[in-house]
């Protein structure tokens, strides 16, 4: 009797199993969609931070609690713990704890504990989403409805972003604390479009990494309107990436498509990319303004500088601020200065040595901030716990360089074993690209390009941070991870 009984619970169990699983692949889906389209609206402010409590957050939240009924429901907690990396998920989560507490109690770095544990959760809310993707995605049928919803919220993000530029559609942003808010912005002339995220760098990265996937896809499908598809969406995303006028990501989506087509064995096409990488680069636009600014003014270290003539102005300057540029003012310390019959051109609140042009001016703070302030800040806060950092929270919301950031917060211990788990889905990604053929191994080309392009981004973006995109590198990777099991 007791033996029946025990099997009815097994199939009772059995069943529930099942059910969670598949609402767990349907918020899995509505997630890759709503993260990146729903804009940054705070539910819940944090005082002391930018950073609110979203939506996005509780949904999360959501399916960590069914995918850990799940797992309960299959009795497969000894095989989540035991896999490799989710053996370097959890030390990162433990070290990190550690950090946080020797911030807090013992180098009383972290002087705020509040933002100091919003800070360690917030890396567990988002990393968690890895093996919570490798659980549901367990057939080929559901990688390619994920794809699709890909595909689409792609299509959504750029269709957004040109409204904004072209039909002042309004504009979500964190840039300060006021606009954090949830307030309903428009953008300026000659500012760059965010589309549903919170900041164009944000945006870029994001279309970054769907350039860097969609390349090895548009190989696998042999259907003319797919191809033609994933066309329109590549040269779209394309239009948009140039847009926000962010470097970096431009960079690092030309280096990981062209690392794609080396990993498919499409060499032939790289000439072509690297052709059209130039073409865009010398196409007036405000990208091809400040890549030429960083040579001119960061490495060649040319250009107008501003020097006050009389004594009147030199007073005034010791009033002005080193910020990023901001439009013309007609108070300014420029008024000895010629003024560009553009005024998108002319730069206020300026400083002795800095340069003229407001193009060059921003790139020239952008670079003096990570080098002169941010770097720094994040090698001084190694130096002083080589081992466990100085805490979450401790170095403030931006270091502008990730690897810096990791090991200023969490030392060599937290880098470490975040780097293992970089390892760990890299190395299982190129096994797929040995051993699989078709679908899976071009998207596992696609993925491996964009791990590498995601951290070279990370030298001089926060990306790990981001919280739309990251959310969406992590879920992609478990996507990556779990190729094996769809053949």
């Amino acid at each position: 009797m007791l033996l029946w009984e025990n099997l009815i619970i097994l199939k009772h169990m059995s069943k529930l199993s099942v059910i969670f699983e598949k609402i767990l692949f349907i918020l899995i889906v509505f997630l890759f969609g709503f993260i990146p389209l729903y804009p940054k609206f705070p539910l819940e402010n944090i005082p002391g931070t930018f950073v609110a409590i979203r939506l996005e957050d509780l949904f999360i939240a959501l399916a960590v609690v069914i995918w850990s009924v799940l797992i309960s429901l299959k009795k497969e907690w000894k095989k989540v713990i035991s896999d490799k990396i989710n053996i370097a998920l959890f030390t990162f989560f433990f070290v990190g704890l550690v950090s946080l507490l020797s911030g807090i109690f013992l180098t009383q770095s972290v002087t705020e504990w509040h933002l100091g544990l919003l800070h360690y959760f917030r890396r567990i809310e988002f990393m968690i989403l890895l093996p919570i993707v490798f659980t549901v995605i367990n057939n080929k049928k559901r990688l390619l409805i994920i794809l699709a919803v890909i595909s689409l919220t792609v299509l959504s993000v750029n269709i957004y972003a040109l409204g904004q530029k072209y039909l002042n559609w309004p504009v979500i942003s964190t840039t300060n604390s006021e606009f954090s808010k949830g307030l309903i912005l428009y953008l300026t002339p000659g500012a760059r479009v965010n589309s549903t995220f919170a900041g164009h760098y944000d945006l870029a990265v994001f279309l970054m990494m769907f350039l860097i996937m969609v390349t090895g896809l548009f190989f696998s499908f042999k259907n003319f309107i797919l191809k033609a598809w994933m066309l329109l969406l590549s040269g779209l995303s394309t239009l948009v990436l140039i847009m926000t006028a962010a470097r970096v990501s431009f960079v690092t989506a030309l280096i990981g498509i062209i690392l794609t087509l080396m990993f498919a064995h499409k060499n032939k096409f790289v000439v072509i990319i690297v052709i059209f990488g130039i073409l865009a680069m010398v196409y007036p636009s405000q990208l091809r303004d400040r890549l030429i600014s960083t040579v001119t003014v960061n490495l060649l270290e040319q250009g107008q500088r501003y020097v006050p003539t009389n004594e009147k102005q030199t007073i005034r300057n010791r009033l002005n601020i080193p910020t990023l540029a901001t439009p013309d003012s007609t108070d300014s310390a420029w008024t000895s200065i010629p003024r560009s019959t553009d005024s998108a051109t002319t730069a206020s609140d300026i400083t002795p040595g800095e340069p003229v042009d407001s193009t060059d001016l921003a790139v020239y703070r952008s670079f003096g901030i990570r080098f002169n302030i941010e770097w720094p800040r994040a090698l001084n806060a190694f130096s002083k716990n080589p081992f466990l950092g100085t805490g979450y929270s401790s170095l403030g919301l931006a270091t502008d360089n990730d690897i810096l950031r990791s090991l200023g917060e969490v030392g060599l211990l937290g880098t470490i074993a975040f780097a293992l788990i970089l390892v760990g889905v890299f190395k299982k990604v190129f096994r797929s690209i040995k051993n699989s053929d078709g679908l899976i191994r071009y998207f596992a080309c696609g993925v491996l390009a964009l791990i590498i392009a995601f951290i070279l981004n990370g030298l001089f973006i926060d990306v790990f941070e981001a919280s739309k995109v990251t959310a969406v590198f992590w879920m992609v990777l478990g996507l990556a991870i779990s190729i094996e099991k769809t053949k």
